[in-house]
């Protein structure tokens, strides 16, 4: 495994800033570090920094099993209309429930900390893979394809669209399953989200589609 592999979550290049995920070696300096939130979820090192959540290994004192902990942005924490679609949307993730996502665990405040919780995951990205063993072969991609349709059209049929569907959200467990990752920040859909005009656009440019970009939506 490479030192500079992120144990937990995707990391991303070339992507907009607020759905990049880097990976960051060292924590020196953290804040977090060594901090409980919630009095449950105990932050170990940091995996991934982005512009919009920096994404924490930490350890459930409560169920005793690690975690992936993604602590959005101080300037996201007082955008309260972000912060409303954060916790139903959040909710509707993690009634998600499928071998091929990444599960929603848990989503809370701690003082100006709000984070999501979600299942740990040790493996490669498949922007990762791709960069060690070159383009994959159909057979390969198909095994990797199906079941990234079937975690998304088992969110379809709960209603969520995931909206930032790419590589490096895509999770090859060390064991060989595949998981789809960052449903925590699904849309739900339901009128009020639809309708939702916080300004705040989730998602990868290169994997937006022009409409999104124009209006937002």
């Amino acid at each position: 495994r490479r030192e500079d592999t992120p144990a937990a979550w995707p990391s991303d290049e070339g992507s907009r800033p607020g759905t990049t995920y880097t990976p960051t070696v060292s924590s020196t300096g953290d804040a977090l570090i060594g901090r409980t939130l919630d009095g449950r979820y105990r932050v170990l090192r940091r995996l991934a920094d982005g512009g919009m959540a920096t994404v924490y290994l930490a350890v459930d004192e409560r169920l005793d099993r690690e975690v992936a902990l993604k602590v959005m942005r101080e300037h996201l924490v007082h955008d309260e209309s972000f912060v409303t679609r954060f916790r139903r949307e959040a909710r509707s993730a993690a009634s998600l429930s499928h071998p091929n996502v990444v599960a929603v665990y848990d989503q809370g405040r701690d003082g100006d900390v709000m984070f999501l919780v979600m299942e740990h995951v040790p493996g490669l990205t498949l922007r990762e893979v791709m960069r060690e063993e070159g383009p994959l072969s159909p057979r390969a991609a198909l095994d990797v394809l199906e079941p990234v349709l079937l975690a998304l059209a088992e969110a379809h049929r709960s209603g969520l669209i995931h909206r930032d569907v790419k590589p490096e959200n895509v999770i090859i467990n060390d064991n060989g399953t595949v998981k789809v990752a960052d449903f925590g920040l699904a849309r739900a859909v339901t009128s009020q989200t639809v309708t939702s005009t916080s300004g705040v656009l989730l998602g990868t440019v290169a994997y937006l589609s022009p409409e999104q970009v124009e209006r937002g939506v």
